[in-house]
């Protein structure tokens, strides 16, 4: 079986899409050796949309066309996949072609006419919204401003923010933005200064890590302390990354009330049964690089939470997989999702689609920056 990975391998966000393929990749070799399921094996042809909304539909039209994959997996982004569905649509209106486990949360492919052709299973990332201005608005915090990417994404996060908001009789108190594919050596120093003057005191980052790991440089240097919080996306650990790099650059501590939003686990708590599933994966069958990209990006350890989504993404592929039975189709693994009814891949959490239920994962984890690195939060508490 051949699933098609469209995705950013190349360029300032490639992060994201070679993480998320790590971890997918792991758990469908470590599938493979034991076997498969009725004589099937999975691999992953992959196509590079550098995060890049002009190239997403081709990159979706490359897979389907000529590499003839049986499904869409794991696709890297907002804005890519609002080029891409339109074209999923027409496929899967086709021939029963979908989407499955994007690495997004935005609504899209959570509402009609695009939900009908994509299995979502990570929260959205108005789920993730929510829990961010729940706790920021229950520790006394009314004036929250927002750093946002300028795009679909972008918009996503700050309707997001707006809605948990209003909800509780608030409005955004100041909004600022970057454009996509800024690098971290960009300053943000101006959307710094705007939210000083408003007198935020809190932040919610919608981005990708460099641009957000240069806003909380710039933040922290201009005396900004402020609670800074970011959304799953942002690839937390390559942000991390480059702020320890800058902070033992600099002599100074950068990291200070620092928190992000997780749709999945903390990879370095092995009391969860699929972090000790991931990391048995990810020590035997990790690969460093995918064959596609410009290998521009580095890993900078054998974990993290892109790549175990990723990781995540692909067990509940193959237990659906499993249950689809010998006479494997589009119309019977599709049938296979709908009505599985609640299963267990080992996130202590059930996931279940359904009939007008295309997302399996409403949790959202909340962790923040130690010595030790990201650490989840448990009723506010690490």
């Amino acid at each position: 079986m051949l699933l098609g990975q469209p995705a950013a391998f190349s360029g300032p966000s490639a992060g994201l899409g070679v993480e998320f393929w790590r971890g997918a990749h792991a758990a469908f070799e470590a599938f493979n050796e034991s076997g498969g399921v009725h004589g099937r094996h999975v691999e992953l042809a992959l196509a590079d949309d550098a995060y890049d909304a002009d190239k997403a539909a081709g990159a979706v039209r490359k897979l389907v066309n000529e590499d003839k994959v049986f499904a869409l997996f794991g696709g890297v982004g907002t804005p890519t996949i609002v080029k891409a569905l339109p074209v999923v649509l027409e496929q899967h209106k086709k021939d029963g072609l979908f989407y499955f486990a994007n690495f997004t949360g935005a609504q899209p492919q959570r509402e009609a006419p695009y939900d009908v052709a994509v299995f979502n299973v990570r929260a959205s990332y108005r789920q993730e919204t929510e829990t961010i201005v729940a706790r920021l608005v229950g520790q006394g915090r009314r004036k929250i401003g927002i750093f946002v990417q300028d795009d679909a994404y972008g918009q996503s996060g700050r309707d997001g923010v707006q809605r948990a908001l209003k909800s509780r009789g608030l409005e955004l108190a100041a909004d600022t933005t970057y454009p996509r594919g800024q690098a971290y050596a960009e300053s943000t120093s101006a959307q710094v200064a705007a939210l000083k003057s408003a007198g935020v005191e809190a932040v919610v980052a919608v981005g990708a890590y460099q641009a957000c790991a240069a806003f909380v440089r710039d933040a922290r240097e201009s005396g900004l302390a402020v609670p800074i919080y970011n959304v799953s996306f942002v690839g937390a650990d390559q942000m991390l990354a480059l702020l320890r790099a800058e902070e033992k650059k600099a002599a100074k501590t950068l990291t200070s009330e620092l928190f992000n939003t997780q749709v999945v686990p903390s990879y370095l708590d092995g009391r969860v049964p699929i972090v000790q599933s991931y990391r048995a994966a990810m020590d035997r069958h990790a690969a460093d690089l995918p064959a596609a990209g410009d290998g521009s990006y580095k890993p900078q350890g054998r974990y993290s939470f892109g790549s175990l989504e990723g990781f995540a993404s692909a067990r509940a592929f193959l237990w659906l997989l499993s249950r689809t039975g010998r006479g494997l189709t589009r119309k019977a693994f599709y049938a296979a999702a709908e009505g599985a009814g609640p299963f267990d891949i080992g996130l202590g959490t059930p996931l279940q689609f359904g009939p007008g239920r295309h997302q399996a994962l409403d949790k959202v984890w909340l962790t923040h920056v130690t010595e030790a690195g990201w650490v989840t939060l448990t009723n506010g508490k690490p």
